[in-house]
């Protein structure tokens, strides 16, 4: 008798999707040069000071089990690079230490809500978010918005969506699109979900890598201790495959994140807390990083648009550009496998971002080098 399987299991991953048929291609022969831009992960390691540090530390400590929330080490880091770049004085019993930034909206979804209840999520965005919570039995509120509004919610964008809902996602800088909201919008909005009684979860995975110094990525932390911050140190920290990511919770809260953390995996990893806690001292490292960012985002703004990837927000912050496909009259999806196949170059899905008005668009990733960039450039031009 074939064992029944859950309908959890049976949420497809588009993403998944266009890997696999990457693969099918230098299978096939059809192209031996493959440049990825689908995935949102830095095409560098983690800050050399970072692992040096790992190493010293582990001469002297087993490297066990930690605290359920973490290293009291990396939480008063991060409570420290809190006040030092925001401002804003953070307790550290309310940081708890995630597997990353997914870990920590799983650790959320699952620890404050109960199925049936809403969450929205303002479109286009990472659709781990849609898929996590439909695994979970919650039920997500596609919010669409607008090019004109930077792809970024408006208060006007909620109260016309015709339904109610426990709490929102914000990300600012965004995936896909880069866009941010300003410090004045943040705070209407947090101050607006306030009133209504709606949960404001804020992910700021993105935060440090932006463009313009006249425009802040303010952390919701700076307008109101009952919202939900969520971080990682798998972009701007350039660490993606140690899974290290943070929460900083409203203090009623802590206890009911820790009962679920507890039983589901005992603690976070202990290596990856280490090199996490050195990241921070690194950053002449990193933003070097984030300038290659700005030249690769420079460079694609100038030339895409000529090749038909238009309407693209000018990205503030994050690697992405998220543009409307010239002439697309189907699927995104089936669009970027016919673009890998002949150009060797792979992108995402719009249709990933956004099941409404996805699908005539794509998303790069710009976080490989500019070099990569440059020969990802030319192919698209001479196939478009």
């Amino acid at each position: 008798m074939p064992i029944k399987v859950s309908q959890r299991g049976q949420v497809t991953s588009m993403a998944e999707a266009v890997s696999a048929h990457a693969r099918q291609v230098l299978a096939s022969g059809q192209q031996t040069d493959m440049i990825y831009m689908n995935v949102g992960q830095p095409s560098t390691g983690a800050p050399e000071r970072a692992m040096q540090a790992l190493n010293d530390y582990a001469e002297q400590d087993i490297l066990g089990y930690t605290p359920v929330s973490g290293l009291p080490l990396l939480k008063n880091r991060i409570a420290q690079h809190y006040q030092e770049d925001y401002g804003v004085t953070v307790d550290p019993e309310r940081i708890f230490i995630t597997f990353g930034a997914s870990g920590a909206f799983i650790l959320t979804f699952l620890g404050l809500f109960d199925a049936g209840q809403k969450i929205a999520l303002p479109l286009p965005c990472y659709p781990a978010y849609l898929h996590t919570m439909e695994m979970m039995g919650l039920t997500p509120v596609l919010l669409p918005t607008k090019l004109e509004n930077n792809y970024q919610p408006t208060i006007e964008d909620i109260e016309n969506c015709g339904e109610q809902f426990d709490a929102i996602v914000l990300t600012s800088p965004g995936n896909p699109t880069g866009s941010m909201m300003s410090p004045d919008e943040l705070k209407t909005m947090i101050d607006y979900c306030h009133a209504h009684d709606i949960m404001v979860i804020s992910d700021e995975i993105y935060h440090g890598i932006t463009f313009d110094p006249n425009k802040k990525a303010e952390t919701a932390l700076a307008y109101s201790n009952d919202v939900l911050v969520m971080n990682s140190f798998s972009k701007y920290y350039s660490a993606p495959g140690w899974r290290c990511g943070w929460m900083v919770l409203p203090e009623h809260v802590v206890g009911n994140i820790a009962n679920v953390a507890r039983n589901m995996y005992v603690s976070p990893n202990a290596p990856s807390q280490i090199v996490a806690a050195a990241c921070f001292d690194c950053r002449d490292e990193l933003n070097q990083h984030v300038q290659r960012y700005a030249a690769n985002r420079d460079l694609l703004m100038r030339e895409l648009p000529k090749t038909g990837f238009i309407d693209a927000p000018a990205p503030d912050g994050a690697f992405y550009y998220y543009a409307k496909v010239d002439g697309l009259q189907e699927d995104s999806l089936d669009f970027c496998k016919a673009m890998m196949e002949a150009t060797g170059v792979v992108a995402a899905a719009g249709s990933d971002f956004d099941a409404i008005g996805g699908k005539h668009y794509v998303r790069f990733s710009y976080a490989g080098s500019t070099e990569r960039m440059q020969e990802a450039v030319h192919r698209l031009q001479s196939w478009r």
